[in-house]
């Protein structure tokens, strides 16, 4: 039995979509006082997971996060719990597009994230933090060596990475699809003189006013997966879901954000 919650997405599902399988299809905010005890995967888009939702479901095995940032996902509690968790990364494509229209082929570009989105950038220049640890590589690397900064890390670990060391540093443009912590927008209003233009999809309340009074950034407001994407008649979406939910009941899901485990330590 699956559970799939949100239903923006799955609305435009297929008539055959998971058709071999039971699964119920719930809101946002609907209820779970009466769902079935025994589901094994549960899948959710912005729902928050709490208490609520691992005491209604005792025997969850998975959890699936149509979305690329599953910080509406308490990991240390599913953890405890034995639950898996796993992202689709559905705007992967639709995400580095909306970057690539922001670059040139002469842009002299630093690609910070080399995951699903920062992968498919037209870039073969990359600069990942996973790769470049020691404190001192990272604040003293050569950013005036490029013109064009992209940023595209999940917030996990890299709040203000972007900060006073990389931006007084970096002259030319910068482009972000990060959550707005990753970007420390008191260095970037302190050295918005370095900035030819920012196209920022998220940007933090902190300072807002002031950086976009500046005239030199520009807020999508988390618009950047929509970028060329529908849900409707997109048959790879449903079926790269499905495939997971599949690959989840069948406990051999491929690169899980937490893998499943079969010993759960709650006290």
């Amino acid at each position: 039995m699956i559970v799939l919650k949100d239903k923006k997405d799955i609305k435009f599902a297929p008539k055959d979509f998971l058709k071999d399988y039971q699964w119920e299809l719930h809101g946002q905010y609907d209820s779970l006082q009466f769902v079935n005890k025994d589901i094994k995967v549960l899948s959710v888009q912005s729902t928050k997971v709490g208490e609520k939702t691992y005491n209604a479901f005792p025997n969850l095995e998975w959890i699936i996060v149509r979305q690329h940032g599953y910080d509406n996902i308490n990991l240390n509690e599913c953890e405890k719990r034995g639950i898996g968790v796993v992202t689709t990364k559905p705007f992967a494509q639709s995400t580095a597009d909306w970057i690539n229209q922001h670059i040139t082929d002469n842009d002299k570009i630093a690609l910070i994230g080399n995951g699903a989105i920062g992968s498919k950038v037209r870039s073969n220049i990359i600069i990942d933090k996973k790769t470049s640890k020691d404190k001192n590589y990272w604040e003293h690397y050569y950013w005036n060596e490029y013109d064009t900064l992209i940023v595209t890390v999940p917030p996990e670990n890299n709040k203000h990475l972007i900060n006073e060391n990389v931006l007084s540093k970096f002259k030319g443009k910068l482009i972000s699809v990060s959550r707005s912590t990753v970007i420390d927008n008191e260095a970037l209003l302190k050295y918005i003189d370095n900035i030819s233009h920012a196209y920022v999809d998220t940007l933090d309340e902190h300072l807002r006013d002031e950086l976009l009074q500046t005239g030199k950034v520009t807020y999508s407001k988390h618009t950047a997966f929509a970028h060329n994407f529908t849900y409707e008649n997109n048959t790879n979406y449903f079926k790269h879901l499905e495939n997971i939910i599949l690959e989840c009941l069948n406990n051999n899901c491929t690169n899980p954000v937490l893998p499943r485990s079969e010993k759960i330590t709650l006290e």
